[in-house]
């Protein structure tokens, strides 16, 4: 889901013909630029869910939670710490621990499910739709959060643009979410 999320979020720029077609470095270039992008978008869009699901994994297989957590904060402190763009701050780390335990909290329930495939796991944890909605919006709700604190806390780009990309994002986000919730539970 975060692939087509984070294709949908990075759109290559136009290719200019003309005199630029001769030099295909300057194609290349642009391709490379767009490949970087996607690849940082796509890391971004993850990086919760990977701490989350790295704890859930710990956890299952019987360490202690309160430990997994705490190896959060230290991986996410040593972040901040060497973040000199102010592109991390505390304030979207502090907001991003409520969206991980949520995230943690449903890995788990995926791993206890015993099934193999995501879309069973799912039915399996979630029961029915909508209590997989349920969870769906606690979490973009945690995900808002952590959105608004990037808002206010980033100071690259104007606050406007700011803005624009994170709604792209959260639009984008839930409408992926919402053909996976249909995807999944469809009658078929």
């Amino acid at each position: 889901m975060e692939n087509k999320i984070a294709r949908n979020l990075v759109e290559p720029k136009r290719v200019k013909f003309g005199w630029r077609i001769l030099i295909p470095p300057l194609f290349l270039l642009d391709y490379f630029r767009y490949k970087k992008s996607l690849i940082l978008t796509r890391k971004n869009l993850l990086f919760t869910k990977q701490l989350s699901f790295d704890a859930a994994k710990e956890i299952s297989q019987g360490k202690d939670r309160s430990f997994e957590i705490r190896s959060i904060e230290i991986k996410t402190k040593n972040i901040l710490d060497k973040d000199r763009k102010g592109f991390y701050t505390e304030k979207i780390r502090r907001k991003q621990f409520h969206e991980i335990d949520l995230l943690i909290t449903h890995y788990l329930g995926l791993l206890n499910s015993r099934k193999s495939k995501y879309d069973e796991m799912i039915k399996t944890f979630y029961k029915t739709k909508g209590k997989y909605l349920f969870f769906l919006n606690t979490l973009q709700k945690a995900e808002q959060e952590v959105i608004q604190a990037s808002i206010t806390t980033i100071k690259k780009g104007s606050k406007k643009n700011r803005i624009q990309w994170f709604k792209k994002v959260e639009e984008t986000s839930k409408k992926a979410m919402m053909e996976e919730v249909e995807r999944i539970f469809s009658n078929g």
